[in-house]
């Protein structure tokens, strides 16, 4: 192959690449379009059906859903995220707070079926960030819309664990002083063994067990049962400490 058949197999493949990238660039703006048609169709569906949307579990549910894969925020209406709080959020700790605090409630809730309904606040937090992606909350405004929820009663006051860690809890549980013991274990290392709880504890077996058990039963601890390692119980709402 001469010199000039190379040149020209060059200009040939760097002009292949070149409608490539081309192509490639079209395909992703009219994705893009495509999302911002879809944005302005929700709206004026969200809009039109607002009333009969919340009343129906269902239709409720498939639209979060299209929110969630579209990158919105979970509740009906609202298309934008609100990264900050302004002065006049600060001096009343409205708007934004109230937000957020919405927010805070529907992840709780949300993730009830995967942790039983208790969080401990590092994991909100990390929660919380992920489905805000780009909107990064700081942990003092997080604190502050909490507050709300807890004065406003549509949660119970912080649990203080032994270990130092705070925990939420979304669905009301009822926890013995022994729950209390366990989850403080539970929180340092985001899982707990009944052997190693024989060694720290001056309990019986059968009181172990009545405990690991209501955990179990009520979703708050995941079993993982492992020939090498032995059953652990993983606690998911304890993890993001």
């Amino acid at each position: 192959m001469g010199l000039r058949d190379i040149e020209k197999k060059i200009k040939i493949k760097s002009a292949f690449q070149v409608k490539d990238a081309e192509l490639m660039i079209q395909e992703l703006q009219q994705m893009m379009d495509n999302i911002q048609v879809i944005k302005k169709q929700l709206k004026k569906f969200e809009k039109k059906y607002g009333d009969k949307i919340s009343e129906n579990k269902e239709y409720y549910d498939k639209l979060a859903g299209l929110r969630d894969e579209l990158g919105l925020p979970a509740e009906i209406g609202r298309f934008d995220w609100k990264e900050a709080p302004t002065l006049k959020d600060k001096l009343t700790g409205k708007g934004f707070y109230d937000i957020l605090a919405n927010e805070i409630l529907e992840l709780g809730q949300s993730s009830t079926p995967d942790n039983g309904g208790i969080m401990s606040v590092g994991e909100l937090f990390t929660q919380l960030n992920k489905i805000r992606p780009g909107k990064m909350v700081s942990i003092d405004d997080m604190y502050r819309s909490i507050e709300k929820l807890i004065n406003s009663k549509l949660i119970s006051p912080y649990k203080n664990l032994e270990s130092g860690v705070k925990i939420l809890e979304f669905t009301p549980v009822e926890f013995s002083p022994d729950h209390d013991i366990i989850l403080s274990y539970a929180s340092r290392t985001g899982y707990v063994t009944k052997e190693n709880l024989l060694m720290k504890t001056d309990w019986s077996e059968e009181r172990i067990d009545r405990c690991l058990t209501f955990f179990e039963e009520h979703a708050i601890a995941r079993v993982d049962r492992s020939y090498s390692e032995g059953t652990k119980y993983w606690f998911p709402g304890l993890l993001g400490m």
